[in-house]
């Protein structure tokens, strides 16, 4: 790692980050939330939290640093701020200073569990609406329509819906939906991840009971 990488990856270690972090992640990371955040936010508080952070010390690295590779991030992160802020667009915490609007507001609509887990932490209520809520409810109708977990799975997988294009989502979504053990978890998780084949996830969750 050189140059503005590296001047980059030290401001973030200055201020106390934790792992891994460069430009392009950055720009990615946030991406990524300003992606969910229109969706519906579906991830837990401490994930919400955790981006956030990152945004406020990315704001102060970018404050300090110089030169075309600072500017042309700058300009993606300038880029990814508006679709964030069309969500993020309740004033819920005005001790925070305008210019940090990510911790100043908080999300118009997110998903179910994470609005009441954000209203049992701060109080303020969030409308329930998530496309990760819409395929949770989704892989629920294919169960109830007789199919196994298995085969809903498989069918979702195949579906184009949101949370089928992330492991983590799908994940998280069967494991509402299909009501996944701790085992039955393992087993999906190494499917999603590439490490066994159709026939195995099925016959797996099939020695499960399922």
């Amino acid at each position: 790692m050189r140059g503005f990488e590296a001047e980059f990856s030290q401001a973030f270690a200055d201020r106390g980050w934790v792992g891994e972090i460069t430009p392009r992640l950055a720009t990615d990371r946030w991406q990524r939330f300003a992606a969910d955040c229109t969706a519906g936010y579906p991830w837990d508080l401490e994930d919400y939290l955790n981006d956030l952070t990152m945004r406020t010390v990315l704001s102060e690295v970018l404050e300090e640093l110089a030169g075309p590779e600072a500017e042309e991030l700058r300009d993606s992160i300038d880029r990814i701020d508006p679709d964030v802020r069309r969500v993020l667009a309740q004033e819920s915490f005005p001790l925070h200073p305008r210019e940090q609007w990510w911790l100043r507001n908080s999300p118009s609509y997110a998903a179910k569990t994470f609005s009441e887990e954000f209203e049992s932490a701060y109080g303020v209520r969030i409308r329930p609406q998530s496309r990760f809520d819409d395929d949770v409810t989704e892989l629920s109708r294919m169960l109830a329509d007789g199919l196994t977990p298995a085969e809903a799975c498989l069918r979702f997988r195949d579906s184009g819906r949101y949370a089928a294009a992330t492991e983590g989502l799908f994940l998280r979504a069967a494991r509402g939906a299909l009501g996944l053990d701790r085992k039955e978890s393992r087993i999906l998780w190494s499917w999603l991840t590439g490490k066994t084949t159709d026939a195995e996830l099925r016959s797996s969750l099939a020695r499960t009971g399922r």
